[in-house]
């Protein structure tokens, strides 16, 4: 990708490329439900909703929670998309701009679609011991990557998946360096591989912030903590992180998903809904069920998250990324009993 950014020729499509791409994406713009077979299904990018919010979205009744938002996230969205798109298209033309250089191309299905998206997409069926009965569970993952790679090599295929942040260059190359690609995006990749049996993954990702035009590591009007450039480099704006996919991966997700189907299957036999812990409480920032989730809270459930965050208070816990999640929990539901 930097050989193609860096040559003259990326600023220029092929007619006939992009003509072929967009005619693809057309193809696709239709809605398509699933199969009404009463499975619980798992979109890839979906399998790491904690227990509450997966029962709520699979529960009859429930719909997703609409409310305005700030501006900028919706800015944020649609730049996020838009970015996937132009990636593509540019990753469609690597084998006509950089000839043999091009060790990663996007693979092509038999019937001459690049193999991305929907074109991709698949729905398949797994049946997996719930670890915490033994009983086996149906349920389904669907997958669409943002690619399917061919590398040239070994003609072996390679999942491809394109994330876009917004933190900064610096936040994130720090948190790359310091544990590799987000637990939830080798997630996404372990159900990609076990919809279509390819075991390699390649996640890349992307700062939407940019690097100045030119060195700015000795500019005065830069403070040290917004500098882009480091010994005469400017800071990586894109990072791939490989991923192997292995069997234990594989089980130890199936495993977890298996334990979640059967959450739903016994809410919908008139269950109750899973409890609201600590480490769930970390995954509410995009929940579409939030107040949902709040006003449906039980008095035991409460007081048992009132217990950990002044356990938490009290230990090296306190102020913490964890603690603070319990914190705000907590005040949204005081907040939402309120009103």
């Amino acid at each position: 990708m930097d050989a193609y950014y860096a040559s003259p020729s990326s600023s220029f499509y092929d007619n006939a490329i992009s003509r072929r791409f967009y005619e693809q994406k057309l193809r696709y713009l239709r809605f398509e439900p699933y199969p009404n077979d009463g499975l619980v299904t798992f979109g890839a990018s979906g399998t790491a909703m904690c227990d509450r919010q997966l029962v709520l979205k699979n529960a009859q009744g429930v719909k997703p929670e609409k409310s305005d938002d700030l501006p900028f996230r919706g800015r944020q969205r649609r730049q996020g998309t838009a970015i996937v798109d132009y990636v593509q298209l540019d990753l469609v033309h690597m084998r006509k701009r950089l000839g043999a250089d091009a060790k990663f191309t996007m693979a092509v299905r038999d019937n001459s679609e690049w193999d991305f998206e929907d074109a991709a997409q698949q729905r398949v069926i797994f049946e997996y011991p719930n670890p915490e009965t033994g009983e086996f569970v149906s349920f389904a993952i669907t997958a669409k990557p943002d690619g399917k790679f061919h590398y040239a090599p070994d003609g072996s295929r390679v999942i491809f998946e394109y994330k876009t942040k917004a933190s900064g260059l610096r936040a994130m190359n720090g948190k790359i360096d310091f544990k590799g690609a987000q637990d939830d995006h080798i997630r996404q990749v372990t159900a990609e591989a076990l919809v279509f049996g390819i075991d390699e993954a390649l996640i890349v990702y992307e700062s939407t912030q940019k690097p100045a035009w030119f060195d700015d590591a000795q500019s005065t009007s830069v403070t040290k903590g917004q500098k882009t450039w480091e010994d005469g480099q400017p800071r990586p704006d894109l990072r791939a992180c490989y991923v192997k996919i292995t069997d234990e991966m594989k089980a130890a997700l199936l495993s977890d998903l298996a334990r979640q189907a059967a959450l739903v299957y016994e809410q919908r036999a008139g269950g109750d809904l899973p409890e609201v812990t600590a480490e769930s409480t970390g995954k509410c920032g995009f929940c579409a069920f939030t107040d949902h989730c709040r006003k449906t809270l039980t008095a035991d459930n409460l007081a048992k998250l009132q217990r950990i965050d002044s356990a938490m208070a009290t230990s090296q816990m306190a102020g913490k990324a964890e603690h603070r999640n319990v914190i705000k929990y907590l005040a949204e539901v005081t907040a939402s009993a309120t009103e």
